[in-house]
């Protein structure tokens, strides 16, 4: 869609997607100069063009920030907090415009953080111009001579992404589920819906294993205690295994029920996932308010069990699997950082049983899968980008609420029940 975007508007389609890029656009545009300068554009023309893309989009989220995203990170994280991190921002924040304008790092967020917290705009610019246009160079160069192998396919590139959205928001308490849906629809894969079910379940192996690897201690745990109950034959109703095994239940009985009506209905509907966007978005407000006043580690059985009927909540695109187990601890007194940890072995559990399930009934079935190449890039991808927001999650948790997270989502919500409005035949 974005090639032939280029193609159709050549410099003036480059110059919104540069300018874009920059502080709102999650799509790249460098992929897309070498495309440029293959079909004959002079590569002067091209690099004028995206620095003055540059400057105008990191502008516009400079400002965006400062007068937008400044109050309102006072309002969630408090002003000495802010002011904390101001100070950071001005020793290290240089250096970090600079490295995420020469690597793949999400660049929007760092041009937002910088008028967020103030950064001065001549050393924002500067760093700006100083990380882009050597990139930018780069790939228009080596761009327009790899431009026809695989790695730029529209295919592969299409995996990377989703494996990236499944990976990062399979942890992040903003639903996998629905970010890949309405992901999947705007890039209008060649693929069936069914082929697209059979290609998330490969998404959520990637998620799996991370969860495997990170977690191995608490797996090795797990383990022992069920060696231990086997050799005794004697359930231990105290022990983590019997309480993830009896939080397992209710996901499992919701799945059998409900499944296949979720599949054939809730997964065609894009806006039926940004009201539930908002609705857990909000609740996320109540969560946050109830957090301040907990202090329990411990999850006694009872509480484990409700755990996991909020996790069957989470068989509906749009309610997140992490955000409703982690909700659903935290109002019930638990530090979040706990409930966390809880929420992703539980996750583990339902992951795997939700994937042999899956994969039983394609077995002997008429389903074609997806390219395998497709399916490999997509894994290895969901596989990498869970284990970061895994790390980065309980990082967080232990210090913020989940109040952000609820703003994104509401925000989120919103501007996809817009975006159906003006563009009704992108989503269906």
């Amino acid at each position: 869609m974005i090639k032939q975007f280029i193609a159709d508007y050549g410099l003036w389609g480059l110059l919104g997607l540069s300018t874009g890029e920059q502080f709102i656009l999650p799509i790249p545009s460098d992929p897309f100069l070498g495309l440029l300068k293959s079909n004959g554009t002079s590569i002067y023309a091209i690099m004028l063009v995206v620095f003055f893309g540059t400057i105008l989009g990191a502008t516009a989220g400079y400002f965006l920030g400062k007068k937008l995203g400044h109050p309102a990170i006072v309002w969630l994280f408090g002003e000495r907090k802010v002011n904390r991190a101001e100070k950071s921002a001005k020793k290290w924040s240089m250096w970090g415009i600079i490295i995420a304008g020469l690597t793949p790092i999400p660049f929007q967020i760092f041009t937002w953080l910088a008028g967020a917290f103030e950064m001065s705009y001549r050393k924002f610019i500067t760093a700006v111009l100083l990380g882009r246009m050597p990139r930018y160079l780069a790939m228009t160069y080596f761009g327009s001579m790899l431009i026809g192998y695989e790695i730029f396919a529209g295919e592969n590139l299409k995996a990377l992404i989703l494996g990236a959205i499944q990976g990062i928001t399979e942890f992040l308490p903003i639903s996998s589920s629905g970010h890949l849906l309405i992901v999947e629809k705007f890039l209008q894969t060649p693929y069936s819906d069914a082929q697209m079910a059979s290609f998330d379940i490969f998404l959520h192996g990637g998620s799996l294993l991370a969860i495997v690897i990170y977690f191995w201690k608490d797996w090795f745990q797990i383990l022992k205690e069920t060696g231990g109950m086997i050799r005794r034959f004697k359930i231990d109703t105290k022990s983590l295994t019997f309480k993830l095994a009896v939080a397992t239940i209710p996901v499992i009985v919701a799945a059998l029920l409900f499944g296949d009506f979720i599949k054939s209905y809730l997964r065609e509907q894009p806006k039926t996932v940004a009201v539930f966007f908002i609705l857990v978005g909000i609740m996320y407000f109540y969560t946050a308010w109830k957090s301040r006043w907990n202090f329990r580690r411990k999850i006694h059985l009872k509480k484990a069990i409700l755990i996991g009927f909020a996790q069957a909540l989470a068989l509906i695109p749009g309610v997140s699997r992490a955000g409703s187990t982690i909700a659903a601890g935290v109002s019930m007194g638990i530090k979040r950082e706990a409930a966390a940890r809880f929420s992703f072995l539980l996750g583990g559990i339902a992951i795997l049983a939700a994937n042999v399930y899956e994969l039983l009934s394609l077995w002997g079935g008429d389903v074609e899968l997806p390219d395998l190449k497709f399916i490999l890039t997509g894994t290895i991808t969901s596989f990498l980008a869970s284990l970061i927001s895994i790390y980065l999650l309980l990082k967080f948790l232990k210090k913020y609420s989940m109040r952000a997270f609820g703003v994104y989502l509401i925000l989120a919500g919103v501007a996809i029940l817009s975006f159906g409005e003006i563009f009704p035949n992108l989503l269906s």
